[in-house]
């Protein structure tokens, strides 16, 4: 990734993942104790976070909803999508969630000819997958492909010239990363596994 873009993401990384302490969070020790609405919640988490991001780069809340004891809020940075979460308390606030409650990670050590035709199925299927290359969980996803993953159709959404969104994702209303486009059209966001994909999609994994 050039210059231009890590300029917008290196201010993105001190909120969302620079400056996290005792175990992976920020403590806001300035908001009140009790549950706010999920609005209070966005509001406050917001201005922590444009508070503490370079100047002349605003941070912008695209949504928020409620995910069992956390707020899960949706944001922009230089119109490059995010996703963090904060404890309905208001007094932590987290860069990324991790659903312990899915499926294991797979991360097969080679790829086989099953993994290569599956790929070609999802792309059959007209499945697309939208990703960033500063995007961990894109990765992840990446790998369970292996070398089978130049079958995938993948679309970029970062321009490497102005670090922004590219035209095709803004259109496209991508809003996280990674974002799979599921038979029919339907946009669906968050990693996924090879059998979630399957079960989507109707390809068999042989």
């Amino acid at each position: 990734m050039n210059i231009n873009t890590n300029k917008y993401l290196i201010p993105a990384a001190i909120v969302l993942a620079g400056i996290l302490i005792a175990g992976g969070y920020v403590f806001i020790n300035y908001w009140p104790i009790g549950t706010l609405s999920s609005q209070a919640a966005a509001d406050k988490a917001m201005t922590f976070i444009n508070k503490n991001i370079e100047q002349g780069v605003t941070a912008s809340l695209v949504n928020v909803s409620s995910q069992g004891s956390v707020y899960q809020i949706s944001l922009k940075i230089n119109e490059i999508p995010y996703e963090s979460y904060i404890t309905k308390d208001g007094k932590f606030l987290f860069p990324t969630g991790i659903n312990l409650e899915a499926a294991a990670i797979e991360t097969p050590a080679e790829t086989s000819a099953a993994t290569a035709s599956f790929a070609q199925c999802l792309t059959a299927k007209s499945m697309k997958f939208y990703g960033s290359k500063n995007c961990s969980w894109c990765d992840k996803e990446k790998e369970l492909f292996g070398t089978s993953f130049q079958y995938i159709n993948y679309i970029e959404c970062i321009d490497s010239a102005t670090g922004g969104l590219t035209k095709t994702c803004q259109d496209a209303k991508i809003e996280s990363f990674p974002t799979w486009q599921l038979p029919g059209g339907k946009m669906e966001s968050g990693f996924k596994t090879l059998e979630q994909l399957a079960e989507t999609s109707g390809c068999l994994i042989k």
